[in-house]
């Protein structure tokens, strides 16, 4: 079993953060552990290779099941994800605007949605798939869809400085000011919101609030004995009471409720993170 992130090569890294196989087997007849998805800043491509998800969005209370080929935008919503008792999955996190530039459509469109990526890149994405079924190891399904995504970025328009803001942004999302980076793309601020929605996918708020809360709950798990006061001021946050008021609204839970949570997750349940 597997749960394990891969740096992009040279060539691609301008356009992918990373990848991440994971790969869980569980008995038929036990229970699965379920995993809620808390929202993220985050557009992808997920191949899966065996078996699949449902995720059931716990504002609406509708349960869908993903194409085997997804691209994924920015997720608002809190879900719940379950996975089949075999689950094997090849998932390729892009930087901000890299998706923008690949299906040449406002990401604000996609928001908070998945879509059939053979709809974007045709039957030629099946293809790699079915080559990453049947690869010899990690290595060898890195290098497949590498070269797949090569050939498609090879060929994209030059990054937009809106693309930097955002990447700036998704590591650290504490200094933001709109005025400020509308200054620094040489835009106006109604020309930077609307050209950062276009190709982001959501505001430049909502994505610097969405960046900073996956910062400080990701520091909490790595640094479990740190307060949660502690991280609220790290992250410039008012005070404890503003962040635990993102992680309401965010993820429907109090912070503690979100770490309990987390910690029954699959790849926790395996130690596999």
């Amino acid at each position: 079993m597997l749960y394990k992130s891969f740096l992009p090569g040279p060539a691609l890294h301008e356009f992918v953060r990373n990848y991440t196989l994971i790969h869980f087997q569980f008995n038929n007849h036990e229970p699965i552990p379920r995993k809620q998805r808390s929202p993220k800043p985050e557009e992808k491509l997920v191949f899966y290779i065996q078996g699949g998800i449902k995720l059931s969005n716990l504002k609406t209370g509708c349960t869908e099941k993903p194409p085997v080929i997804s691209i994924f935008s920015h997720q608002l919503d809190p879900r719940i994800l379950q996975v089949t008792p075999t689950f094997f999955a090849f998932i390729v996190f892009f930087r901000p605007g890299v998706l923008h530039r690949l299906i040449h459509l406002p990401v604000s469109e996609m928001f908070d949605q998945f879509c059939d990526a053979e709809l974007f890149f045709g039957s030629d994405i099946s293809v790699v798939r079915e080559q990453l079924a049947e690869a010899a190891g990690h290595a060898s399904m890195i290098s497949i869809v590498e070269r797949f995504l090569f050939s498609k970025c090879r060929s994209m328009k030059e990054r937009n400085p809106v693309d930097d803001i955002a990447n700036y942004l998704l590591a650290d999302p504490t200094g933001f000011s709109l005025d400020a980076l509308a200054d620094q793309a040489c835009l106006s601020t109604k020309q930077f919101y609307r050209r950062f929605k276009e190709r982001i996918g959501t505001s430049p708020k909502l994505f610097s609030r969405l960046s900073r809360f996956n910062h400080a709950y990701r520091y909490k798990i790595v640094y479990p004995d740190v307060p949660w006061s502690s991280i609220a001021q790290q992250f410039q946050y008012t005070d404890y009471h503003h962040l635990e008021k993102e992680f309401k609204e965010f993820a429907g839970q109090t912070p503690k409720e979100w770490v309990d949570t987390h910690m029954a997750s699959p790849e926790r349940i395996l130690k596999l993170r």
